[in-house]
């Protein structure tokens, strides 16, 4: 689940980005949290734009009207005195780094305003002389110092990354390179584990360690390495969000097969699906749609109606040009496959590709049937164009495939695709139905709901996070998650566990995957137990009226839903391997809360401890023998005697479905 911007991402939104903001105006800025930041820009002939900015993680321009803080707080008076006004002569990445950099025009020179999003981040006023006037966050490193007055430096880059990376210096990184491979990647390249996974998926190498390459590998691996660099290189975006059960889970610049099992739409533009990505995550609304309450969500509607539009019209001309492939490979049989075995032949003799070629197009000009049909090849990846007569549409059409494959291979692969696109048709013309429904709906109540917004407190209907599909709670600021059956448990491994994620596991038959979301950074051993505890409490232990069980942790590359080699594994189980770090004799403790928010309430559960750092409202429960719907009605009763009156209608706003997803199995009170 995207969290944060990579570097691919900021790399492809400054470039959406920068004919909107160079040559426009800072016309203010305000803080609007503790790590968020808008910056306003105006042109003259447009409607003022505002930038988000979250320190660490992203930045995007947005739709969303936020409320700003009725007074600016010292370093925003800062900010406005220096840059409010200027124009915005240069807007960029630095280099291929998560740095993105304006350049404000001043009199002779320039004022930065640097941002930095690695880390906790940084948001750093840099003046002419290039010392730094103000940083959100001072702090003193070993080769920089963030404090006024001081002269400002970039922070270190990598010596190469994709985009300077050479044959040459690949070649004499590997030799030196020891480890798995997806480790090397990360370090000549820059990018992080998502995509060095990617490359090495699309490689199709099947071992993961450095010395059980051999040399075709290598240069297989180099040869994506250079496709990726190229795309980057030509800003050959194609901009991409992967849906899983009508949730967003992610939305990038570059297709990736990480996501190769979700459904797939491409997107116009970057920035607007980050921005109703990211607002949509925010903890608390802090933006309201002001333009008469329900518009803006109708035109929300409409607006993902017209994409799964686009996206069926996409899927009907698929399944028919895929079938349409395959029927053309089957009318041309012969032709195709004498050329195929002309080729594959050459090749088994030594003959040179260069050779191959230039008798093809000698015996194409000759007019040879076979040769007739060439277009071009491309050894190194496997391509073969054809040009085949289409007597449907009375021309030649173009067809790609893999000369590698016998013929009825390939066209069982285009006829296969075409199926799959058949298959997902139904799918899209419901989801279709739905948005339409809910056109209809908003624009028929649309009037009561301004009635009421103008006469009565308004409990609003929030926007659940995607976490809340599986079991969760937060310690600090990290998210814990948990299978809820077998089928989430393989997807929160699949989708959801990352490199700087923990896994755990109670050592019981029975129990959720649980994911430590980026918890390698900052979590301690008070946190290890408390995540230990949320493991036993969703396992089978509740159900057995225990309270004390055993649980482990481990790293995410010793996971896996793949067994060894002549091994099943059953649907639900996984493999470890490896050291286990263990947790012993944990006792089960859990409690639900109620976290009272400006428009609504919100149901938490988790360890007594976690739910106590979050609010002072909540009820501990333990395994017994009271139903979960009657124990749910009797908390949310004992909640009510908690909250305070004049909140009390957020409350009444929750139905028992709100509190069911964190009472683990029949219960009781702890009084």
């Amino acid at each position: 689940m995207k969290t944060s911007l990579s570097s691919i991402d900021i790399s492809a939104l400054v470039y959406e980005l920068q004919p909107k903001l160079i040559g426009s105006w800072v016309n203010n800025i305000y803080s609007i949290s503790k790590n968020r930041v808008i910056l306003r820009f105006r042109k003259s002939t447009e409607s003022p734009m505002e930038l988000v900015i979250e320190l660490g993680k992203r930045f995007h321009l947005t739709k969303y009207v936020r409320k700003k803080p009725a007074s600016p707080n010292n370093k925003v008076m800062t900010l406005r005195k220096h840059i409010r006004d200027l124009p915005v002569n240069k807007f960029y990445q630095r280099k291929l780094d998560r740095v993105i950099v304006f350049e404000i025009a001043y009199k002779d020179g320039f004022y930065k305003l640097v941002v930095e999003l690695f880390g906790d981040g940084n948001f750093i006023l840099v003046g002419p002389n290039n010392k730094i006037i103000l940083a959100y966050h001072y702090r003193r490193m070993k080769d920089r110092d963030i404090h006024p007055g001081k002269f400002y430096k970039f922070p270190p880059s990598p010596n190469e990354n994709i985009t300077t990376l050479t044959q040459e210096i690949f070649e004499e990184k590997i030799k030196k390179a020891e480890g798995k491979i997806v480790n090397f990647l990360n370090d000549i390249l820059g990018l992080g584990p998502l995509y060095s996974k990617d490359i090495l998926t699309k490689t199709d190498i099947q071992t993961k360690i450095l010395d059980e390459l051999d040399d075709d590998s290598k240069e297989l691996l180099y040869n994506q390495i250079n496709v990726l660099k190229e795309q980057i290189a030509e800003r050959n975006f194609t901009f991409t969000k992967y849906i899983d059960e009508d949730e967003v889970v992610d939305i990038t610049p570059l297709d990736l097969s990480k996501y190769s099992d979700l459904e797939k739409l491409e997107v116009e533009s970057f920035n607007d699906e980050l921005d109703d990505f990211f607002s949509n995550q925010e903890e608390e609304p802090e933006y309201v749609e002001d333009k008469k309450v329900t518009t803006g969500k109708k035109t929300k509607y409409q607006k993902t109606m017209q994409s799964q539009q686009d996206h069926l019209g996409k899927l009907i001309l698929q399944e028919e040009e895929e079938k349409q492939k395959g029927d053309l490979l089957y009318a041309h049989f012969a032709t195709i496959d004498e050329l195929l075995t002309t080729i594959v032949t050459a090749r088994q003799n030594d003959v040179p590709w260069d050779n191959i070629v230039e008798k093809l197009e000698l015996a194409r000009d000759k007019g040879i049937p076979s040769a007739s049909i060439f277009e071009k090849i491309n050894p190194k990846t496997k391509q073969l164009w054809l040009s085949l007569f289409n007597e449907k549409i009375g021309e030649n059409e173009i067809i790609e495939l893999d000369f590698t494959l016998t013929l009825v291979e390939s066209a069982n692969s285009f006829y296969e695709k075409s199926k799959k696109a058949r298959r997902k048709i139904p799918g899209a013309n419901e989801a279709i139905a739905r948005s339409k429904k809910l056109i209809d709906d908003v624009a028929s109540i649309q009037e009561e709901i301004i009635e009421k917004v103008e006469s009565t407190p308004m409990v609003i209907k929030r926007n659940k996070r995607w976490y809340e599909k599986f079991h969760w709670f937060l310690r600090g600021d990290n998210l814990i998650i948990g299978g809820t059956d077998a089928t989430s448990n393989e997807k929160i491994l699949k989708t959801y566990l990352d490199d700087n994620d923990y896994f755990f596991h109670a050592d019981v038959h029975g129990a959720p995957y649980v994911v430590a979301k980026d918890g390698i950074s900052n979590l301690s051993e008070e946190d290890f137990q408390e995540i230990a505890i949320f493991a036993l409490s969703y396992s089978s232990l509740w159900k057995d009226n225990k309270l004390v069980g055993d649980v482990f942790r481990v790293l995410p590359d010793q996971v896996s839903l793949t067994p060894p080699s002549g091994q099943f594994l059953a649907k639900g189980s996984v493999m470890i391997y490896g050291e286990k770090h263990y947790f012993k004799n944990i006792e089960i403790n859990h409690a639900v809360g109620l976290v009272i928010f400006e428009n609504y309430a919100q149901i938490i559960g988790g360890p007594v401890n976690s739910i106590d750092q979050r609010t002072n409202m909540y009820v501990e429960i333990k395994p017994g023998d009271v139903p979960k719907g009657k124990i749910a009605n009797q908390i949310k009763a004992k909640l009510a005697k908690q909250c305070p009156s004049e909140e009390l209608y957020k409350l009444d706003a929750l139905t028992v479905n709100d509190l069911l997803p964190f009472i683990p199995g029949d219960a009781e009170i702890i009084e």
